[in-house]
């Protein structure tokens, strides 16, 4: 298992301001002794040769692995899209996941759709995404970095579906972001544990709202929150098909004090990790 940090939201800002962002990502996860980050296959192609190289230099000197987003709008009938999608993304992956350690492949499904639309209902959601990816996640595979979908605004049993119509593909699952379709943390977790390769490991706390009517998810220091992350880190170490290979990144939200205040972001980051070494 692989222990990270995700390099955006609000945790970016603890290196927002460095002259070099990459090396100051790297710096700060060397000090906390994680291992792991994921950044944009496009951005890291689009820099010269010799700076991916050195960036691979600092990356393997410090034993820190790179997820590669990868994704691409595969939720279309659009098959020369897709292809040309596909096609792209496999040729960043071939150029980078080997120096950049990668151990996953991260896509997600366009916003626009969830479990609840009905310009396009999730069943014919699944079909099109399954007969999309299918030939990037076999690619993915047999590279030895399997590719993962981002969990967002689907339920669990979506996701599970969705893996099991398409071989070779997984999850990234994140543990918060059920609270955006009104799922329980815990029934998702059943439903991807089995999928998962990775998690985004996030916490929330959840009130409802009556104005507008529905829930308010809040951010949390990871263990402090409502996501039941100790139950799911242990369903994970059970379900997940290599638990061995796990590639956890804690994802931390905004967090606010009594007070509503916010908090200091050190302070927060560095609750969180002595919560993950508790587990």
């Amino acid at each position: 298992m692989i222990w990270g940090l995700h390099s955006g939201g609000w945790m970016s800002g603890l290196t927002a301001k460095a002259e070099d962002k990459h090396r100051a990502q790297i710096e700060l996860l060397a000090k906390y002794d994680l291992h792991a980050t994921s950044w944009s296959a496009k951005e890291l192609m689009e820099m010269a040769p010799e700076r991916r190289d050195q960036i691979a230099g600092w990356l393997a000197e410090h034993d820190i692995h790179v997820n590669l987003g990868v994704g691409f709008d595969a939720l279309t009938a659009d098959a020369a899209a897709v292809r040309a999608g596909t096609d792209a993304a496999m040729k960043m992956i071939d150029t980078l996941r080997g120096p950049m350690r990668t151990p996953l492949c991260v896509a997600g499904i366009n916003r626009q759709y969830h479990h609840y639309s009905r310009d396009m209902p999730v069943a014919q959601q699944i079909d099109v995404l399954s007969r999309n990816l299918a030939p990037l996640a076999k690619f993915c595979a047999d590279a030895g970095c399997p590719l993962a979908i981002h969990t967002v605004t689907h339920f669990g049993e979506d996701h599970a579906e969705l893996c099991r119509r398409t071989p070779g593909l997984g999850l990234l699952f994140d543990t918060a972001n059920c609270f955006l379709i009104g799922e329980p943390p815990m029934t998702a977790a059943q439903a991807c544990a089995p999928y998962t390769y990775g998690s985004h490991f996030k916490d929330h706390t959840l009130a409802p709202s009556f104005n507008p009517l529905g829930t308010r998810a809040s951010g949390a220091v990871p263990g402090q929150g409502d996501c039941q992350l100790r139950d799911i880190y242990a369903l994970l170490l059970k379900k997940a098909p290599a638990p061995e290979k796990l590639v956890m990144e804690l994802e931390i939200d905004p967090v606010r004090d009594a007070n509503d205040q916010p908090r200091d972001q050190r302070e927060v980051l560095e609750e969180s990790i002595a919560f993950i070494r508790s587990l």
